[in-house]
């Protein structure tokens, strides 16, 4: 792995300044544009904000990332083929030092997100409470189109990668709340677990909360307008946890190393063919021919059955019963 990390370094960095310059151009106006929307917000937009904030970021860093698998499938296919064509390299090697050279990608386009946010938003507490889960958050939404990117060609990638964006948005418990979503049976917990939305929003929401005085943590029923003027009210009525922010950030990372871990199988097992490999499915049609034919070999012959049919026949009248073979 020592030796792909600074191949994969270069290839990840291959867009440096043209394609990676535009990426950090994008991350800057989508930050300042959102920051413009909500100057200064007041806590009773505060979920609004947050459900906005993960959609763009994790929109834009999903699409960019959809380049850093998609750009190497033929470079992959190539050099993981352990054919006399290809050099044989080890697929965990080559997708390890891939994704850790994406690191500082991601840690770059994230910063450059929320430094043009943060001023104009100004939320109520500091940047890294909102720095880490967002990072967090890129990690896994970047993971989720590496999925794609290496399963698919670039426009289905790209297509995945939007539809399963608005998948981890309407299982980010804003809309439909978190309990309407738990109604719908057990099924759906593995699509709200999985959803980065889900946790990030929380996160967020956790840390404005954290950040406020106590006027704003008295019970419901102290105030005129609970649900715009009590955190309290806000955490029942959402479901949330009020110190859930640092264990969000590592469900987040987990999400992160989950989608990569994917990333890998579906390295090593879809687009055989095109490494001079067998596909999963000629395995199974052979194993399938194998047992069908041993299966044939098993049933007794026509000749046979006639013999065991003759034999099992009493005589009748002392006639004998012949067999034509």
């Amino acid at each position: 792995m020592c030796r792909l990390l600074p191949l994969a370094e270069a290839r990840v960095s291959r867009q440096v300044p043209g394609d990676f310059v535009f990426e950090l151009g994008v991350q800057f106006a989508a930050g300042a544009f959102l920051g413009a929307l909500y100057p200064h917000f007041e806590f009773r937009d505060c979920q609004q904000v947050s459900f906005i904030l993960q959609l763009s970021l994790g929109g834009t860093v999903a699409l960019s990332s959809a380049k850093t698998f998609g750009g190497l499938r033929q470079a992959a296919w190539r050099e993981l083929s352990p054919t006399l064509s290809g050099y044989g390299l080890d697929p965990a090697a080559f997708c390890v030092a891939t994704c850790l050279a994406e690191l500082p990608r991601l840690l770059l386009i994230t910063l450059a997100f929320l430094s043009t946010w943060f001023p104009t938003a100004r939320p109520r507490t500091s940047f890294a409470r909102y720095f880490w889960p967002c990072f967090c958050a890129s990690l896994a939404a970047s993971g989720l189109s590496h999925v794609f990117s290496v399963t698919q060609d670039s426009k289905a990638a790209q297509l995945s990668s939007v539809s399963a964006l608005i998948a981890c948005a309407m299982f980010s418990g804003v809309a439909p709340r978190l309990s309407e979503l738990k109604k719908l049976g057990l099924a759906v917990k593995p699509l709200i677990w999985g959803s980065y939305a889900r946790w990030l929003v929380e996160s967020l929401y956790a840390a404005e909360i954290l950040a406020l005085s106590m006027a704003w943590r008295m019970p419901p029923a102290f105030y005129n307008k609970p649900r715009m003027e009590s955190a309290l009210e806000g955490l029942l009525l959402f479901g949330y946890v009020a110190r859930a922010a640092t264990v969000n950030c590592g469900v987040l990372a987990l999400l992160g190393v989950f989608f990569r871990a994917l990333t890998y199988l579906a390295l090593i097992y879809t687009n055989r063919d095109r490494m001079g490999l067998r596909a999963p499915a000629h395995a199974f049609a052979d194993f399938y021919a194998r047992l069908a034919s041993l299966v044939r070999s098993k049933r007794p012959r026509a000749n046979e059955r006639a013999g065991l049919l003759a034999a099992s026949t009493p005589l009748k009248n002392g006639e004998a019963l012949t067999t034509s073979v």
